[in-house]
């Protein structure tokens, strides 16, 4: 497993101080009251990819790794229907005319890095 870069922590996205802290704290405070009351965190990963988390945390169950996969039209590690409604305008469009672009579940950009992905893309 690659390290984790610290600065890419949701939390560690926002300039202002005041909104990282609020966010860490709903974050934790959501993983405790999770951890209280559930019987098992299921999560995609493997005892043998991250032994010292689970032997951390008995709660969690691996159920991984979860790959994205295309082969008999398996959806693994994706719990989102299939939407298929941007095909047939994609169709429509120039070969290597649209640049699709994906943050994941999660990202925040301040205003600077916003115009810089917006100029990037132009």
């Amino acid at each position: 497993m690659p390290v984790i870069n610290t600065e890419a922590f949701a939390w560690a996205c926002f300039e202002d101080r005041g909104t990282r802290k609020s966010l860490f704290k709903l974050t934790t405070k959501g993983n405790n009251f999770i951890g209280k009351f559930a019987d098992v965190i299921i999560c995609n990963s493997a005892n043998e990819l991250e032994p010292a988390v689970f032997s951390l945390i008995p709660k969690l169950l691996p159920v991984g790794p979860l790959f994205a996969s295309s082969r008999l039209g398996i959806q693994g590690g994706n719990f989102w229907p299939k939407d298929s409604d941007c095909l047939s305008w994609l169709d429509q469009q120039p070969a290597n005319s649209v640049i699709y672009v994906a943050f994941g579940s999660f990202t925040a950009f301040n205003k600077t890095q916003f115009q810089e992905l917006a100029l990037g893309l132009d």
